[in-house]
């Protein structure tokens, strides 16, 4: 698999990470770094023990990690489940289901670990 095909199996942008990075090697190295990230399993660890700040805190990390890669798959849930627990957005808060956000994300991170595993493994 190439890096394009990664990126499609994801749901992420290549042509956007190629923009943001410019070479294909930054691409391919931060996006196998991307596994070792610990924010979206913190998020994900901090709201299943109940603890919204620290899980606010992770999804402002995973949602600027997500972004910079352009991983739109794993963004786009962490960038609303940042928004619904940012301290004040109380409205956005009741009209987002913030478990179902964190599922979508959390199907969405395991496809993504799986592929980039994959990824590594035929580099």
């Amino acid at each position: 698999m190439d890096l394009r095909e990664l990126y499609d199996q994801i749901g992420g942008s290549y042509d956007e990470a190629i923009g943001r990075l410019r070479t294909e090697s930054l691409v391919g190295t931060f996006v196998v770094r991307f596994a070792a990230d610990p924010s979206i399993p913190n998020l994900l660890n901090a709201w299943s023990r109940g603890d919204e700040q620290a899980a606010f805190e992770a999804a402002h990390a995973a949602k600027g990690v997500c972004q910079n890669l352009a991983l739109t798959s794993l963004g786009e849930p962490a960038s609303a489940i940042c928004e619904a627990l940012r301290p004040g957005n109380d409205d956005l808060r009741a009209a987002t289901d913030v478990d179902a956000r964190i599922g979508e994300l959390r199907d969405a991170y395991e496809r993504a670990i799986d592929a980039i595993d994959a990824f590594e493994r035929g580099r």
